[in-house]
């Protein structure tokens, strides 16, 4: 009887990559429609109060719907062929743009330099490299 060896690298392929970031968006997707503590609720905090007092509800709803179905068509595109590439395209422009939205205005545009001291810097780094990985991955993962 054979064995199969698992090597490190298959847990930086492509696919499993891919797997990782759909299964990210999901859970953002269900954290924002169940408890309002993720990174959608966040985003949804930061344009309302850059934009005016919208409908901040209904804006993270949007943005969690947005998450969820990209998330869903990105994993599920590894399991079933039948998806139309444009429409794993289509959901892979938008978890990009989304995340990228996520760095400028949680990691740059919103963040009180001035009040930073000592350790609160590191923290912002350490969140900041975190979601530039992430990006990373993305740019990894999407087809030229």
């Amino acid at each position: 009887m054979a064995t199969k060896k698992v090597s490190v690298d298959s847990l930086a392929s492509k696919k499993f990559l891919q797997i990782l970031i759909a299964l990210l968006f999901i859970c953002m997707g269900i954290i924002g429609f169940s408890s309002g503590k993720s990174l959608g609720a966040k985003l949804s905090n930061e344009l309302s109060s850059l934009f005016g007092d919208g409908d901040q509800e209904l804006l993270l709803y949007i943005i969690s719907t947005v998450e969820l179905v990209s998330g869903l068509f990105l994993g599920a595109a590894l399991f079933v062929p039948a998806i139309p590439k444009n429409i794993v395209k289509t959901a892979m422009m938008v978890i990009m743009i989304v995340w990228m939205v996520i760095i400028v205005l949680t990691d740059i545009i919103t963040v009180k330099y001035s009040s930073l001291e000592g350790v609160e810097w590191f923290v912002w780094i350490e969140q900041l490299a975190l979601h530039l990985i992430v990006l990373a991955g993305i740019l990894q993962i999407r087809e030229p």
